[in-house]
């Protein structure tokens, strides 16, 4: 049995729903996992998730969760697009164009161009930082070493990246679908 409740604009909330909620002047998504009360105090639990919409963890493996106000949510439909920034996280798959040179690999890291400490990997990439990858081939995405066997580094300024999609289940294996 599922418990359904109406708010004002007329959508159902339901548990497993995926709504989008303000909160402190920044828009947030999350997933609807139970519901505390009802009516005008009613307040749900839900799941936060990530820029990329994908839930986000805690160390100990625990999902982060958060109450709020039910009428402060609301129901996301097919045609909202949640926007954010370009960003980059360790281990996405990159291309690199430049001039007549592309180049596939997988973020390792990130280096600061003054060689200070880099804040990239506690929240996220800044725009500043060098994106330090392993170059990897398109098709297998196997890494790619050198005559002397040692693997492929290379680091460049986000502005010649873009992320691809990676197509896991290829009949010949896997392969870079999108870039």
């Amino acid at each position: 049995m599922r418990k359904i409740l109406k708010i004002d604009n007329d959508n159902d909330i339901q548990v497993g729903s995926v709504v989008r909620y303000k909160q402190d002047k920044s828009r947030h998504v999350g997933e609807v996992f139970s519901f505390v009360g009802q009516g005008d105090n009613g307040k749900v639990d839900i799941i936060m998730y990530d820029k990329r919409l994908k839930p986000i963890m805690r160390t100990d493996g625990t999902y982060r969760i958060k109450r709020i106000k039910l009428s402060t949510c609301k129901l996301i439909d097919e045609n909202f697009k949640f926007k954010y920034e370009k960003t980059y996280e360790l281990g996405d798959v990159v291309v690199q164009k430049r001039d007549a040179i592309v180049r596939y690999g997988v973020i390792t890291g990130f280096t600061h161009p003054d060689g200070l400490f880099s804040t990239s990997y506690e929240h996220g990439y800044n725009g500043v930082d060098l994106i330090d990858c392993v170059e990897i081939s398109k098709r297998g995405l196997s890494r790619k070493r050198d005559v002397d066997g040692n693997i492929k580094r290379f680091s460049t300024f986000n502005q010649r990246l873009s992320t691809c999609e990676v197509d896991l289940w290829n009949r010949s294996g896997p392969k870079i679908v999108h870039s």
